[in-house]
């Protein structure tokens, strides 16, 4: 053989060949030839061994050839043969090297070995890539498990594992020997390393089934870096894996951990560093996918092998600076894991804490990274090291302030791992398990005192002789010092021989009193350089700070100047003379404290007495036992800061239990049950707050706030039943005491979910019963109550509890404690609510609802503490109960209405008895048969809570008759109905030939309307009811009803405000039981809303004018303006319930809308942060409904820019801003940019066209918009010579040109070149008319002035200054508001009828007789408030007319001439409580003159 194999880089350079001694390919055989070629190789390789391959090359190279045409068992029967001839090539090579070899046999083997090498890596790389193809089933996402021939055979993933293993053994070989001279050629480990980098690239080989395989090439690539010199290669070709194959990232690190610690190569690791570190951060910032792979790779390779990456983490810091977010993510991971698995270890040097200072510092810089990612996972970094103790006591200061800042971040992820975080310091903390401030500030404070008994207040003569020695010792010695250390300073680096070092155990102590022995002892020099390595040693060190930081820059800069010299030698000097003169206890530092027992140090000084102590100074040195004492000061103060800046979190957290992000809220709930379970002062707060959380729409929310109660207060592990059951009920019954009427809800709704899923053991239900009656030993009245309410909310869930201990709760609840404990029997009305269920009645169960007659027990209990408790005016909870009370009553009895009348009766015979009656006027109530008219006098407390009462039992009846009679009714019907249909089936069944017309069968029941009609006419029936029989005609609430107008109409007599406000909230009502009511007292009603001095009574009259509007929304409709009046009220809660009225009664089609709206978008800019909250989310779900806010956009833009009555023009920029951005469709633009446009014509001041131009700057603008502003050019040609107009439309034209299309662009250059023009023109013109303004005005004072008795040309003008147009333009004004597009969605009930005014029903018949003055009660003679008037609309002068029909309502139209009736009517109705302020005060009078 005479031949030599030269690996080829391309299959076809075997064809051809340069040199003679090459090896060529005779002859490529056809792909039917190749089965016979490989078949013929089985018997030379019997014969031969592995050399056969030096004659049959051909066939298999062939087989290469025709791979995807030959037949895959050909190619399987071709991989066996050459698989077995790699065995045996392996055998003869190791006899070779055992008993020598001659060249000849050296080149044979060596052309064997190419040749067998070549032909199995590229065989290996075919069946490779034909196992990459996706084929039919992976597509579809099934097949996923190893790839197999048609026969099923062959597995390709264990045949490619066996080869590479065979390889590896061959290459542990010493192959070298083969080559002359004797060195591997590069070829050839390019072909074996080649052929593992493909197998790299397969996805599936970062599969855990293919672990062996992945082993396997790992240990070839190590060979090959090891033996083969392939170190720098494998480096750069990981890097190109990494860039192109994101699914390396894990088999590339475990490549690299395998290289280090099982061949010992580092190289590969830190020349892969150094490739990452010198790539340009403008490639990895285009590049992402391949940065995010070597983000991964380098956190996973810092993972396994962090002390290998250390040394090579400079070089990475360069992107710490980069574009790319996800290599700084990579590069901080890494940092990361160093600190916390190198650099965290006791007792490291100085160097390592340097390398470790440093890298937190970064850490620390990146949590305020201007990437959110990247602050997000700096934030998981430092959450890893606080669970990995990886941070040192030092720094969790200034680490907790910095995450409690990031809580404030505006992105969600950032948010949760701050909170993350800072549960973790909370969990991890050294200090102690609970944190309470005030308890530990009291600790400290006692700690402090003893600190200062040990310490001498003042020095004793014999220490100030000591000390005033030293000074003079000092004093002897300083110049000599002072030439030692600027010696030092100037030969630093030559003087090596007095360098010191101190030992890892010394302590600061006891090396500060070395050095002033030294000193003692003139041992000038090393004492100077003993302070200076206590300086490196202790760089925290209280005296050591800042001369530390400045020897540690003067090294660092090299060589110091002069004065810097000097700077350092004076501090040198100044240490030493503290240390030598100053005090003789040094305060320890805070790291040299031992946290690992944090309870001896707590317990240190408590557990020992007085005389102990004074025992141990008398053996022990006094420096001790004060270092002893100062350590635990030092402790409890760490503490005390650590506890005081979890508390600041606090106040953050709660906000953001109320954050749209789930994981906030998520986030928040967890911190608050770990603060509460450490004992955090404030965490009730937010536990409490989340608590209404259990409402929430997300089920991952709701669920978690379950869990978090559940946590907190029923997990109590470790008891026996009946101690674990005591101690639920206390934690429950804590939540109660002092729980605001939302948290109690909330609790209810807790306690239900608690019984739903079987938290709360039988045993818990028991023990509250024994709380409730107080069996239990020292029951507090809080905790009896406690107990009743948490019995009432299981109840909620299973109403057994209740049902079956009645009894109880009627003897004990509604007993001799319910005569002194209003609240009790508040409570144990709201438990016994718990037997009539929840919400309506189901008219469709067919349950009979549960009733108990009238004469039971708990209604005779429930009249008698109402009848004996009205008169107890001590307690302020008598009004609730008694609500509570009726709402029992009527819920539970089966004739509500003659018990609750007879209580009135009852209560009314209290106040009679109470008053001072005479004789006379007693005789003459029985004469008349009347009702008296001030003839007694009562408190004005009982009259209140009478007042209260009646008003509602007129309510609850109401709610009576039209839910529970009609329901039952409903209920019983549908019986009857089901009765009748089985009737009629057993007779069709029977007899089916009697069925005639005339048999029974109505029409009605024929069409299925019975039932409809039945309905309707029991509706009516109720509503008939309603209208006449219960506050109108001759009953009880009906006589009371006067009662209540008298109180309510004469609040200069009544003057006690709680008797006001029930009067008030009785009289609405009273108002919403019947319409004729309600009709004949609206005034009365709405001047109390004005009126009324108290704001608690008009935010309660606005809440009950809400109520009335959805019960009759007719009558209230005339009053609307009245209603957004309450907009402008000096009180915050009236104007928040005004704006919460408002937007149910809007959002639910009760109020049209119309440009009074306008005084709702007033609310966003309100001083209060919660109405203007409210106000933006009623106009956010006002724009869900079509086109509502396009609709009244024009007409607001007009209310609020009027310099009258609407905003500033600050605060209208900011309205417009919000109100805008719902403005989405491009249709909407542009039909406002035209209105808008058009309004240009009718502004009467200089600040209307700037606002109407900022408005047009608001909209987004296509073609058709921008066509349109340049038609309507000529509306605004006149105003934008006014500078802020121009800059609107400037920054119009300037949003234009960013997106319009090129031929666009022509058109609006030319728009802005007319614009510039007008506009410098316009300056021009004002610039001229200003200096014509100022020569009339100097003309007009050389003219003759006008005489009294005549008129002046200016006045003979329009009234008020106005043009003949005003009124028209007004007019167009106010119709505006009307313009709608087809599909809006907010519209009135177009069946709604429009009645006339109480107030306007005499203007047309009484015309020219004067006012007519409304007067309610003749009676009312002290009356000092006053009701709106009806003035004739002839009567009006020209202003009031005009101030009419500027502040009616956009919706009426202002009557013709024509119609008098309807003029007047419609006239009375505009002239009502007005609230624009523009009418003047003579038109109202007093109700009495």
């Amino acid at each position: 053989m005479n031949f030599d194999f030269a690996l080829p880089l391309n299959p076809k350079d075997l064809l051809e060949s340069s040199v003679s001694t090459q090896y060529v390919v005779n002859e490529v055989y056809s792909s039917r030839q190749v089965a016979d070629r490989v078949m013929g190789c089985k018997t030379a390789l019997r014969t031969e061994g592995p050399v056969m391959i030096l004659d049959h090359f051909d066939g298999f190279y062939s087989l290469l050839h025709h791979f995807k045409t030959v037949d895959p068992a050909e190619r399987e029967i071709g991989w066996e043969l050459l698989i077995e001839a790699q065995q045996k090539l392996i055998n003869q090579i190791s006899s070779l090297e055992d008993g020598g070899s001659d060249p000849q046999t050296n080149h044979q083997m060596l052309n064997t070995l190419k040749m067998l090498c070549y032909v199995l890596c590229r065989l290996a790389e075919l069946f490779e890539a034909e196992a990459c193809k996706p084929t039919t089933d992976t597509a579809s996402g099934k097949g996923r498990g190893r790839k197999k021939t048609a026969a099923g055979s062959w597995d390709w993933e264990a045949e490619k594992e066996r080869f590479l293993e065979l390889t590896a053994h061959l290459l542990q070989l010493e192959l070298f020997r083969l080559w002359d001279p004797p060195v591997v050629e590069e070829e050839f480990v390019n072909l074996i390393s080649g052929c593992c980098y493909k197998m790299f690239e397969n996805p599936t080989v970062s599969q855990v089934r293919c672990q062996g395989t992945r082993a396997a090439l790992i240990q070839v690539l190590g060979i090959l870096v090891k033996r083969y010199n392939h170190a720098l290669s494998a480096s750069l070709k990981i890097i190109q894996l990494l860039q192109h194959f994101e699914h390396v990232v894990s088999p590339m690190a475990q490549a690299v951990h395998v290289f280090v610690e099982q061949f010992g190569i580092k190289s590969v690791a830190s020349e892969i560093m150094r490739e990452l570190g010198s790539m340009d951060p403008q490639d990895l910032a285009r590049d992402n996918s391949g940065t995010r792979a070597y983000a991964a790779f380098l956190v996973e390779v810092a993972e396994k092998i962090p002390a290998v990456i250390l040394p090579s983490i400079s070089v990475l810091l360069c992107h710490l600076d980069g574009e790319s977010y996800t290599m700084r993510n990579g590069v901080l991971g890494v940092m990361g894991e160093i600190v916390m698995k190198v650099l965290s270890k006791e007792n490291l040097d100085k160097k390592a804490k340097a390398t470790r200072d440093q890298l937190l510092d970064t850490l620390e810089d990146h949590i305020h990274d201007v990437n959110s990612f990247v602050r997000a996972r700096v934030l998981k970094i430092w959450l890893s090291l606080c669970e990995a103790i990886a941070i040192p006591l030092s720094r969790q200061h200034g680490l907790l302030e910095l995450v409690v800042g990031r809580l404030h971040d505006k992105t969600a992820g950032v948010r949760k791992g701050s909170v993350q975080l800072i549960k973790a310091l909370l969990m991890t903390n050294p200090f102690a398990a609970k944190l309470p401030v005030s308890e530990l500030q009291s600790n400290l404070e006692k700690e402090e005192e003893k600190l200062k008994q040990l310490m001498p207040e003042g020095p004793s003569q014999e220490e100030t002789e000591v000390r005033g020695k030293a000074e003079e010792s000092w004093a002897a010695m300083e110049s000599g010092i002072q030439s030692i250390i600027k010696q030092m300073s100037e030969g630093d680096e030559q003087d090596e021989s007095i360098s010191v070092e101190i030992a890892e155990d010394t302590q600061v102590e006891s090396t500060v009193i070395e050095i002033r022995e030294l000193l003692d002892k003139s041992q000038y020099r090393k004492a100077v350089s003993l302070l200076k390595a206590a300086m490196d040693s202790w760089p925290d060190y209280e005296l050591f700070v800042e001369p530390a930081k400045d020897d540690n820059s003067a090294d660092e800069e090299g060589e110091a100047d002069d004065d810097e010299d000097n700077t350092q030698q004076t501090k040198l000097m100044e240490i030493l003379k503290a240390l030598y003169v100053g005090e003789q206890t040094p305060v320890p530092m805070i790291e040299d404290i031992d946290f690992a027992n944090p309870e001896k140090l707590l317990n240190a000084d408590t557990t020992e007495g007085q005389d102990s102590a004074n025992e141990k100074q008398a053996n022990e040195p006094v420096v001790n036992e004060l270092t002893k004492q100062q350590v635990l000061v030092q402790y409890i103060k760490a503490c005390v800061n650590f506890a005081k800046q979890v508390q600041q979190a606090v106040p953050v957290m709660c906000q953001l239990l109320g954050s749209k992000t789930p994981s906030d809220v998520m986030e928040a709930i967890e911190f608050f049950v770990t603060a509460f379970e450490f004992g955090v002062s404030n965490s009730m707060e937010g536990v409490r707050r989340m608590m209404v959380l259990v409402f929430s729409k997300e089920p991952g929310i709701k669920e978690a706030v379950v869990a978090a109660y559940r946590r907190l207060y029923l997990d109590v592990p470790g008891l026996a039943p009946r101690a674990r059951a005591s101690v639920i009920v206390k934690n429950l019954m804590s939540l109660t005491i002092g729980a605001t009427l939302g948290e109690h809800t909330s609790l209810e709704e807790l306690v239900s979910e608690f019984m739903k899923s079987n938290d709360l053991p039988p045993q818990a239900i028991q023990i509250l019963w024994e709380y409730f009656t107080m069996k239990h030993a020292n029951t507090t009245e809080d905790e009896s109550r406690g107990a009743l309410s948490i019995l009432g909310m299981a109840a909620r869930s299973d109403v057994k509890i209740v049902k079956s201990n009645i009894d109880v709760l009627v003897s004990v609840g509604l007993g001799e404690r319910a005569h002194k404990d209003f609240l009790l029997a508040q409570d144990t009305c709201a438990a016994l609510l718990k037997l009539a269920g929840e919400g309506k009645p189901k008219i469709l169960g067919g349950v009979e609802p549960f009733r108990l007659p009238a004469n039971h027990d708990m209604f005779v209990r429930i009249a008698d503490v109402l009848v004996k408790g009205v008169e107890d005016l001590s307690s302020n909870h008598w009004v609730p109960f008694s609500v509570q009370a009726v709402t029992a009553i009527y819920r539970l009895a089966e004739h509500p209405d003659q018990v609750c009348g007879d209580i009135i009766k009852q209560i009314a015979g209290v106040i009679m008895k109470g008053s001072q009656v005479s004789e006379a006027d007693n005789e003459k109530e029985k004469e008349d048969d009347g009702e008296p008219e001030n003839t007694f006098s009562c408190s004005s407390g009982i009259l209140s809570r009478f007042l209260a009462l009646s008003g509602q039992v007129a309510f609850q009846q109401l709610v009576h008759l039209d839910v529970m009679v009609l329901g039952e009714l409903k209920r019983r019907r549908n019986i009857q109905e089901a009765k009748k249909e089985k009737n009629k089936d057993k007779k069709k069944n029977k007899d089916a030939d009697k069925t005639q017309d005339g048999d029974g069968t109505t029409m009605e029941d024929e069409m299925g309307l019975t039932g409809a009609s039945a309905e309707d006419s029991e509706a009516e029936y109720i509503r008939k009811i309603c209208e006449l029989d219960i506050v109108t005609g001759e009953n009880l609430l009906a006589f009371l009803g006067p009662l209540v107008v008298m109180v309510c109409s004469n609040p200069g007599k009544f003057s006690d405000p709680d008797l006001r406000s029930n009067a008030a909230l009785a009289l609405a009502q009273f108002m919403l039981v019947s319409s004729k009511f309600c009709e004949a007292h609206l005034q009365l009603l709405f001047t109390i809303l004005e009126k009324a001095p108290e704001p608690t009574i008009r935010a309660n009259t606005i809440i009950a004018v809400g109520d009335l509007t959805f019960h009759f929304p007719n009558l209230i409709e005339p009053w609307t303006p009245n209603l957004y009046a309450r907009l402008r009220d000096e009180s915050a809660q009236v104007r928040k319930n005004t704006l919460m009225a408002l937007t149910h009664l809007i959002l639910n089609d009760m109020v049209k809308v119309k440009g009074q709206i306008s005084e709702m978008a007033t609310c966003i800019v309100d001083a209060d942060e919660r109405i203007a909250a409210l106000s933006k989310l009623f106009f956010f779900e006002l724009s869900k409904k079509g086109n509502a806010i396009y609709n009244i956009m024009p007409d607001m833009i007009s209310r609020l820019s009027d310099p009258e009555t609407g905003l500033p023009q600050d605060q209208f920029k900011t309205v417009m801003r919000y109100l805008f951005a719902f403005i989405h469709k491009d249709r909407q633009a542009d039909a406002l940019v035209e209105k808008l446009c058009h309004r240009f014509r009718t502004t009467r001041t200089e600040r209307q066209p700037q606002d109407l131009a900022f408005c047009l700057a608001l909209l987004n603008y296509s073609e058709k918009g921008m066509r349109k502003l340049q038609e309507n050019f000529a509306c605004y040609a006149d105003k934008v010579s006014d500078p802020d107009v121009f800059a609107s439309f400037t920054s119009i034209l300037g949003k234009a040109k960013k997106f319009t299309k090129p031929e666009v662009k022509v058109f609006i250059d030319e728009f802005e070149k007319n614009l510039t023009e007008v506009h410098t023109k316009g300056m021009e013109d004002d610039a001229v008319a200003e200096k014509a303004g100022k020569a009339s005005a100097a003309a007009g004072k050389f003219k003759k002035p006008t005489a009294p008795g005549e008129k002046s040309a200016v006045k003979k003008q329009p009234a008020k200054g106005r043009t003949p147009a005003r009124r028209g333009r007004r007019k167009q004004t106010m119709d505006s508001s009307d313009e709608e597009e087809e599909d809006t969605t907010v519209n009135t009930p177009t069946t709604r009828r429009t009645p006339a005014h109480p107030a306007s029903r005499s203007g047309a018949k009484k015309r020219g007789r004067g006012k007519k003055m409304v007067v309610l009660d003749s009676s009312d003679e002290d009356s000092d408030d006053e009701l709106f008037d009806v003035k004739d609309s002839r009567e009006n002068s020209d202003d009031d007319q005009e101030n009419d029909q500027e502040n009616q309502d956009p919706a009426v139209s202002t009557p013709s001439s024509g119609s008098p009736k309807k003029g007047a009517r419609s006239s009375g109705r505009k002239k009502l409580l007005n609230t624009g302020g523009t009418r003047t005060s003579s038109r109202r009078r007093p109700i009495i003159t």
